[in-house]
């Protein structure tokens, strides 16, 4: 009975230090879960993403009045706004990622080996990135990559599951707007099977012609880079934290776009 009692003493006295203890373990999860966000340039794929399809629709392909179209692209850019997609994105990944490979993943991404790669990710959209852009395509065109060169950013692609991403994320945008240009016009009256073929068609295609752009836009975007840079980060992509990374992070993405992909439709048909 005294033992009994002792240990609830004990316990009653340590349980505030606990309860700390754990709180502070949360808070060092949650944030180095905000590091690794921060360390990874997801505010350009949210940004561009939009952005290319944005100026596709601009051209206004379904031939809906100008009135319409221009209608259209204005509750586009507010439904796909870029803060609003990194805070779905960043709030999703949070929530997801499991914390226990936090340390290991922070441990890579902060690594001499790979902070260049992340750097080089970062500075590609910005505007001296653009500038830069030019004067390595046109390098490129003087003095082509190497068989394993290619081989090497192709193997990134994969182990990053960027393709299968990328065709998810631009598969979201689409279905938007043709349902959103659909849903607008008053002459369209597009059935469902026709709306799932027209977004079929364009899947079709851009699976094909997808794998070429990431490996060109890779080969510009690291160059420079030595080639073991890009195999260590390939290769941490295999590993169980790099597959929970991917994983929590391409999820992430995909939340934010049918978020906003959501609000978009319901925007429109709410008119």
């Amino acid at each position: 009975m005294k033992h009994s009692q002792l240990t609830i003493f004990l316990f009653c006295l340590l349980f505030p230090f606990l309860a700390f203890a754990q709180e502070s373990a949360d808070v060092k999860n949650g944030n180095d879960i905000d590091r690794i966000f921060d360390l990874i340039p997801v505010e350009q794929t949210l940004t561009e993403l939009p952005k290319d399809l944005k100026n596709q629709f601009s051209q206004n392909p379904f031939g809906i009045s100008a009135s319409k179209n221009e209608q259209l692209i204005e509750l586009f850019s507010e439904a796909y706004h870029a803060d609003s997609l990194f805070k779905i994105a960043h709030k999703h990944f949070k929530n997801n990622f499991d914390s226990s490979y936090s340390d290991s993943v922070l441990t890579i991404l902060n690594s001499d080996k790979i902070k260049p790669v992340l750097n080089s990710e970062a500075n590609y959209y910005t505007v001296q990135g653009i500038r830069k852009q030019i004067v390595t395509k046109y390098e490129l065109e003087q003095d082509e990559p190497s068989q394993k060169r290619i081989s090497i950013v192709k193997n990134l692609i994969e182990q990053s599951s960027t393709k299968k991403s990328a065709l998810e994320s631009q598969s979201i945008l689409f279905r938007s707007f043709v349902i959103g240009t659909d849903a607008i016009s008053s002459r369209l009256n597009l059935s469902d099977s026709q709306i799932n073929s027209i977004i079929n068609n364009f899947k079709n295609r851009l699976q094909m012609q997808l794998e070429d752009e990431l490996v060109n836009n890779y080969l510009v975007m690291y160059h420079g880079l030595e080639n073991d840079r890009l195999t260590k980060y390939a290769d941490f992509y295999t590993t169980k934290a790099g597959t929970e990374f991917k994983k929590a992070l391409n999820e992430s993405i995909h939340t934010a776009f049918q978020e906003a992909s959501d609000r978009f439709i319901s925007d429109i048909k709410s008119l």
